[in-house]
């Protein structure tokens, strides 16, 4: 008699396992990272880091208008020796400038790189705890365009990141 309850107790649990609706929440990931007060710093430290870095152009760009009136000013009984010494002198210029334009901006963006990488990580970890701790089968990212629709009966989970983020409900984002 046992047995047969052990049995007919085994058997109802895929039953009683699959009455338990799924929960699924969505989230906007990208309006969370906005509201990061951590972004505000990084995009402080990117913009001067930027005002830099076009600081130097200025000063090359300048450098390069000078030699180009210099060259541009050479007598016409000048040397074609010198004629051609200025002229490689000025593509060599050009050179350095657009080299200095594309490392700039590598570097600004492995700045931005490692700036952003940890706000990015403390609310993705944050969804995967609130996913955990509330019972979600699934969180989807309403910030990515592969999501056309999602049920009423998805959960909008920004406000329990946000809680576990400790930005406050009233928080306005940063701006991009």
């Amino acid at each position: 008699m046992l047995k047969k309850i052990a049995i007919i107790a085994l058997s109802m649990l895929p039953f009683v396992a699959m009455a338990q609706e799924p929960k699924f929440g969505h989230i906007n990931a990208q309006e969370i990272v906005l509201l990061m007060p951590q972004l505000k710093d990084a995009q402080a430290q990117l913009k001067t880091l930027s005002e830099q870095y076009e600081g130097e152009l200025v000063k090359m760009n300048e450098d390069g208008q000078n030699k180009l009136r210099e060259f541009n000013s050479l007598a016409k009984d000048t040397d074609p020796g010198i004629v051609q010494t200025k002229r490689t002198e000025l593509e060599a210029l050009g050179q350095r400038i657009e080299l200095a334009k594309q490392t700039f901006e590598e570097q600004i963006q492995k700045k931005q790189e490692s700036l952003y990488a940890p706000i990015l990580e403390q609310v993705n970890n944050a969804i995967q705890e609130v996913g955990k701790e509330h019972g979600f089968f699934y969180i989807f990212n309403q910030a990515v365009p592969s999501i056309l629709y999602y049920s009423p009966k998805s959960e909008d989970v920004a406000p329990l990141v946000r809680k576990k983020l400790n930005i406050p409900a009233d928080a306005k984002p940063a701006m991009m």
